[in-house]
């Protein structure tokens, strides 16, 4: 059961480690595929990846008790979800949100 526990808790780091690479290093890559598709692909791809790697995180934190990754899985999860709002989702100093929802 131990290892169970250990492979739920290290996709989720895998997933943010990924986000985190897709990025910083990957930004080339990232910027291309805005400019080819459309900012929706990528930010909808951040979005999946914070909430599923959240969803990963609570599930280690529910299958063990008190485990210090599953927390920090958890709340760089929620980081991840709070910076998708903030980054697309809101304006700023009355420039338009890049995804516009209301």
């Amino acid at each position: 059961m131990r290892n169970k526990r250990r492979s739920v808790s290290s996709i989720g780091l895998f997933l943010q480690l990924f986000l985190l690479l897709f990025v910083t290093m990957l930004n080339g890559l990232r910027t291309s595929l805005i400019n080819h598709f459309s900012i929706y692909p990528v930010a909808l791809m951040e979005l999946t990846i914070g909430v599923i790697s959240l969803c990963f995180g609570v599930y280690g934190l529910i299958q063990s008790k008190n485990s210090a990754l599953s927390w920090i899985i958890v709340i760089i999860g929620g980081l991840t979800c709070f910076l998708f709002i903030f980054v697309y989702l809101l304006p700023e100093a009355g420039t338009p949100p890049l995804i516009p929802w209301l």
